[in-house]
């Protein structure tokens, strides 16, 4: 029988949102890791607000709300797991063979270590994405570290099938009392670390490693974050919603910003922010569901939020890369900096791109569903 069921409305605006996500990640490490300026005040404004930590947690609420949109019950759970695999892995080997020819040819870097000092064991796990699963900085940060988020995502692709179907039960009047469930958990979580796993403070952190990891890093605690957007996308697909204004996200986003300096240090590397950027998730899909024009939805930003996870894998290495090519620890004037900032972004814009032109969208073309069966040809007598 022939699926019956309706297209799913193509949600352009939010492509192009991850353009913009992406732009605060690497701004914040662009200043924050990079130190390029001589003005410490400039390098420290990557990290005294938390815009890159609101971005990496706004890419989880994405995963969840898109992924449900798009309905991963009308395909088999392998069906699935193979677009996600498809999707994910080419262009992480790419970057993770990079990455250690970076290190064999060019030598040690400050920002990416050195070959001597990386130890299989990290490298094997980061190689399949499992890093995050191992309490210990070695592997949460072994290789090209940022894609510790990615080790993240994986779990949640592994959990989507198995949770979408007892999702889709739940009665519409309720989901969002679960919403509201989990933005109670992502805020009991950086409060149980905070309290019940005190102790020396990690390097360069106001906290400790476990207390860091356990509201960072571990893959469980930002499951919460993905379901967000799960429950979201199912709110606006039984169309129980009130007129989701951006504007509310971001001045709840503002709020929950200014009460993040008066809590704990663990709130600062917690989802705490989605609770208030994933309405702004909603508001976005919502305009595009109302056909409403956007310039997120434009061709060139679409483009660039396709790209998006592509220049998130490159931008890293490079990043180690540019510091180690301008002189590691030397520091420039405003100008000077802003140029290589400028163009090492412009860069990595190309080049993720490239390698989402190149090879992620041909591999999902090709490889994402099984090919169809061609109808045999009965053969024509003579």
């Amino acid at each position: 029988m022939a699926n019956t069921s309706p297209p799913v409305r193509q949600l352009p605006s939010l492509t192009g949102y991850r353009a913009i996500l992406f732009v605060a990640v690497f701004i914040t490490h662009a200043l924050g890791a990079g130190y390029f300026f001589a003005n410490n005040s400039i390098n420290q404004a990557g990290t005294y607000l938390p815009y890159g930590t609101a971005a990496l947690s706004t890419f989880f609420v994405l995963s969840g709300f898109v992924l449900t949109w798009g309905e991963p019950w009308r395909s088999t759970l392998l069906r699935f797991w193979r677009r996600r695999v498809v999707k994910i892995y080419p262009g992480h080997v790419i970057v993770w063979a990079g990455t250690l020819l970076l290190l064999l040819f060019v030598g040690p870097m400050s920002l990416l270590g050195s070959l001597a000092m990386t130890k299989p064991g990290p490298v094997v796990a980061n190689l399949f994405l499992v890093q995050d699963w191992t309490p210990k900085m070695p592997y949460v940060f072994s290789v090209y570290g940022v894609n510790w988020s990615v080790s993240v995502e994986v779990v949640f692709y592994l959990a989507l099938p198995l949770l979408i179907r007892p999702i889709r039960r739940i009665a519409d009047n309720r989901l969002w009392t679960w919403f509201a469930g989990c933005a109670v958990v992502i805020i009991a979580i950086p409060t149980a670390t905070h309290y019940f796993l005190a102790g020396p403070h990690a390097p360069g952190q106001n906290m400790s490693w476990n207390q860091d990891y356990f509201t960072d890093f571990f893959p469980l605690a930002r499951m919460p974050e993905f379901l967000l957007g799960v429950f979201l996308a199912r709110i606006l697909q039984t169309g129980r919603r009130p007129r989701f204004m951006v504007w509310w996200g971001v001045l709840l986003t503002a709020a929950l910003t200014a009460l993040m300096f008066q809590l704990p240090e663990t709130f600062r590397v917690s989802g705490l922010l989605t609770i208030g950027l994933c309405l702004i998730v909603a508001g976005i899909a919502a305009r595009d569901l109302a056909d409403k024009p956007s310039w997120l939805s434009n061709r060139f930003m679409v483009l660039l939020g396709n790209s998006s996870y592509a220049a998130y894998l490159v931008h890293f290495p490079l990043l180690g890369l540019t510091r180690h090519l301008v002189g590691e620890g030397k520091q420039f004037g405003v100008g000077t900096g802003l140029l290589i900032v400028v163009v090492l972004f412009t860069v990595i814009q190309l080049l993720g791109v490239a390698l989402f032109v190149v090879v992620e969208r041909p591999l999902m073309r090709r490889f994402s569903a099984p090919r169809k069966k061609q109808p045999a040809v009965a053969a024509v007598p003579a």
